[in-house]
C-alpha cells in the first residue's frame, strides 16, 4: 500500500511538472503555481457565492428569534419589556431581507410581524415611554433620599442612645424627623409605583402594541414557525453542499475531457494545463466532501441514527469517521488511477495514431522501442507468441484475449 501511494505521488508530481517527459523550467513552474493560486481563489469565491444563493434560516425566518425570546421568557412583565425594547429611541428597524434572485422566500408570518412592529413605535407610545422613564427616575430619586434619611436616622439614634447633647449633633435633623421623612418617601414611592403600573398597562394596551403582542404570543404559530425553522436549519447546509457540487462537477467534467483529448492527441502544453486545472477543481470538491462528512447535518443525523442503533456507543462515531475518511481518499486515488493515470486508457488513443505509448511522440509501427524515451512498445501474446502492443485487451495479429492467459 505504501509503495503504491509513493508511486502515485511520484507520478502526480511528474505529471504536474513535465511536458512530454521533459521537466519544466523554474519560471514556467512559478507561472503555473500563480495560475493555480488565482484559479483556486476564484473557485472558492464562486463556491461562497453559490453557498449564499439559498436564503439562510435566519433570513428565511427573521422573526424566529423574536418569537423564541418572547415564548422562552416566563417573567410576568415580558409583554412590557417586549414593547419597551421596540420603542427605545436608539432602536433601529431591521432592513428587510432582499430575496430577489435568491433561492427561497421570507416567511409571510415574519413579514406580518415586522409590519406590526413598525407601527408600535408611534408618537403615543414614545410619549408613554418618556412618562415611564420619568416615573422611574422619580422612584430612583426617592429611594436615594430614603438611603440618606436612613443614615441620618441611624446616626441621630446612636447619638440619642449615647446621651449626647442635641445641640452638639453633626446632623441637621432629629431621629423623629428622619423617620417621618422616610415614611413620607415610601408613601410617595407607592404612589409612583401605582402610577407606573397604570402607565405600563396603558402602553401595552395601546392598539398597535396590543396587535403586536397578540401576534407574537400565539403558541401554535410559534410552534409551526419553530418546526419550519429547524427544518430549514437542517436542510440549508445540505442544499449548499448540493449546489456547490453542481458548480464544481461541470468544471471537473470539462477539464477531464479536455485533458483526455490533449493526451490522446499528444498536445503536451494543453495536457499539462488541463491537468493542473483538473487538480484545482478537485481540491475544493474534496474539501467540501470532507466538510460535509464532518459537519454536515445530514451526515450528523445518519451518524446519530447509527449510534442509537448501536446502543448509544458514542465512540463508534470516531470509528466511523476514521473508516470513512480513508475510504473516501482511497476511492479518489482509485478514480485517478483508473481514469487519469491509467496507461491502458492513454495507450488506446496513442496506438491509433502511431504514437509512443509512454511519452506520446511519433513512432513508426515497426519500432519496438521509442526513439525518444526508449520505452518498449510491445509484449508477447499468450496465444500466438508474437509481439503485440502493450496495454491492449486483444492481440492485433491473432485477435487472442490478452486479459486472461491461455490455460494449458
Amino acid at each position: 500500500m505504501f509503495i503504491r501511494l509513493k508511486r502515485f505521488i511520484q507520478n502526480l508530481i511528474r505529471k504536474s511538472t513535465h511536458v512530454r517527459h521533459e521537466p519544466l523550467n523554474k519560471v514556467s513552474i512559478v507561472i503555473l503555481i500563480l495560475i493555480d493560486i488565482f484559479v483556486l481563489i476564484n473557485v472558492f469565491n464562486g463556491l461562497n457565492s453559490v453557498a449564499a444563493w439559498p436564503l439562510a434560516p435566519q433570513e428565511e425566518f427573521p422573526c424566529y428569534q423574536s418569537y423564541g425570546a418572547y415564548h422562552r421568557d416566563s417573567a410576568k412583565d415580558r409583554e412590557f419589556r417586549t414593547i419597551e425594547a421596540l420603542v427605545q429611541p436608539y432602536t433601529v428597524d431591521k432592513i428587510p431581507v432582499n430575496s430577489e434572485k435568491r433561492l427561497g422566500q421570507v416567511s409571510s408570518r415574519c413579514d406580518r410581524l415586522f409590519a406590526l412592529r413598525a407601527q408600535v413605535k408611534n408618537p403615543q407610545t414614545l410619549a408613554l415611554k418618556q412618562q415611564i422613564d420619568s416615573i422611574r427616575n422619580q422612584i430612583n430619586k426617592r429611594n436615594a433620599d430614603i438611603a440618606t434619611y436612613q443614615k441620618q436616622y441611624d446616626s441621630t439614634l446612636l447619638e440619642k442612645l449615647a446621651g449626647q447633647d442635641p445641640s452638639k449633633s453633626i446632623n441637621q435633623t432629629t431621629a423623629d424627623r428622619a423617620k417621618a421623612d422616610i415614611a413620607a418617601a415610601r408613601s410617595q414611592i407607592q404612589q409612583l409605583q401605582a402610577q407606573l403600573a397604570e402607565t405600563v398597562q396603558t402602553l401595552i394596551t395601546e392598539s398597535n402594541a396590543a396587535a403586536y403582542l397578540n401576534e407574537i404570543s400565539q403558541v401554535k404559530a410559534y410552534q409551526t414557525l419553530k418546526r419550519a425553522y429547524e427544518s430549514a436549519e437542517f436542510w440549508h447546509p445540505n442544499l449548499q453542499f448540493l449546489l456547490q457540487t453542481l458548480f464544481l462537477l461541470p468544471l471537473i467534467a470539462f477539464t477531464y475531457l479536455w485533458h483526455s483529448n490533449a493526451v490522446n492527441q499528444g498536445r503536451g502544453t494543453q495536457s499539462l494545463l488541463s491537468w493542473h486545472l483538473l487538480l484545482i477543481f478537485c481540491i475544493p470538491l474534496l474539501v467540501k466532501v470532507l466538510e460535509f462528512i464532518q459537519f454536515g447535518t445530514l451526515a450528523e443525523a445518519i451518524l446519530k441514527f447509527l449510534i442509537q442503533i448501536l446502543g448509544g456507543l458514542v465512540f463508534i462515531s470516531s470509528y466511523l469517521l476514521i473508516v470513512i475518511i480513508p475510504l473516501l481518499g482511497f476511492s479518489l486515488i482509485k478514480f485517478l488511477q483508473r481514469f487519469i493515470f491509467n496507461p491502458q486508457v492513454q495507450a488506446k488513443g496513442r496506438i491509433r495514431k502511431n504514437l509512443c505509448i509512454q511519452c506520446g511522440k511519433k513512432c513508426r509501427s515497426t519500432d519496438e522501442f521509442c526513439p525518444f524515451c526508449g520505452y518498449e512498445q510491445f509484449r508477447e501474446c499468450h496465444h500466438c507468441h508474437r509481439k503485440t502492443y502493450k496495454y491492449t485487451e486483444f492481440c492485433h495479429l491473432c485477435g487472442g484475449n490478452l486479459v486472461d492467459p491461455v490455460r494449458e
